[in-house]
């Protein structure tokens, strides 16, 4: 390969990943189940439960969330939403009631940001491990995607 068609090639990658990233949609914030849950089908919930402020959270949404929205990969297997806590914002539960979204996140004990939660919204119970905290954000999308898998697996299992 030249060194003239390594420039072009690289030149095109560097095109394509800012205007991927200039695509990239914040998640929808979660505010309310009862609608995903009646809107979900086949798919599951995965919650990003975050906090303003929070560089963690906003790298795991930008670095490795938006991405996988943005891919297209998991359109019917998941819905992706940001369930934002300690800033006052209210959540319609899957009952149609009002609640925190501070209470929904300590419901699934999950006061700790960032932290992904994988919930079958039909039982709203969690169907794969939740993810706490970032260790190593080059492994987390891999992470990620192996909890979606299992999730899947599981909510799909009779």
């Amino acid at each position: 390969m030249t060194l003239r068609t390594r420039f072009a090639a690289l030149f095109a990658s560097l095109i394509i990943s800012f205007s991927s990233a200039a695509d990239a949609q914040p998640l929808p914030v979660l505010e309310n189940l009862q609608a995903d849950q009646q809107n979900a089908g086949d798919r599951f919930l995965l919650v990003l439960v975050s906090q303003p402020d929070c560089s963690y959270c906003e790298l795991v949404e930008e670095e490795v969330l938006e991405p996988m929205q943005l891919s297209g990969q998991y359109d019917g297997r998941l819905l992706f939403r940001n369930l934002i806590i300690h800033d006052g914002r209210d959540v319609t539960d899957t009952d149609g009631t009002m609640i925190s979204a501070s209470q929904l996140a300590r419901r699934y004990n999950s006061s700790m940001t960032p932290t992904l939660l994988f919930i079958d919204p039909q039982s709203g119970a969690e169907i794969a491990d939740k993810m706490i905290g970032v260790s190593n954000i080059e492994m987390y999308g891999f992470y990620v995607d192996k909890q979606v898998k299992i999730a899947h697996r599981l909510k799909t299992t009779p």
